[in-house]
């Protein structure tokens, strides 16, 4: 994974997407930022936060990202690495700061 690429991706999202990457090393699928709120507001994933990104943090099996895909419009998956979901309602952000805080270590 590109965390040039995660960050950018998460900087540019509009409301509407959620970004996912497989992770080989753990064998979940992750997702960052706003995305991880995203996910936060549709399926149960393990969420935390990365220091190393600064960001919001979720986790997930192969068949939490099934579930993620009845909640969009449309998918772009690149051999099941990359998912980039558009969904059919955008989410607020409302309570992203709060939530993403609530994920830091104290």
């Amino acid at each position: 994974m590109d965390n040039e690429v995660i960050t950018q991706n998460e900087v540019e999202n509009d409301g509407k997407t959620i970004h996912l990457y497989f992770d080989r090393q753990i064998g979940l699928y992750v997702a960052y930022g706003f995305s991880a709120f995203f996910v936060s507001h549709i399926v149960n994933a393990v969420f935390s936060f990365s220091e190393e990104l600064e960001m919001p943090v979720a986790l997930m099996r192969k068949e939490k990202v099934t579930e993620l895909r009845l909640s969009t419009v449309k998918h772009r998956h690149d051999y099941h690495e990359y998912y980039r979901l558009e969904l059919k309602r955008p989410i607020r952000l409302d309570g992203y700061v709060a939530w993403g805080k609530s994920l830091k270590w104290k």
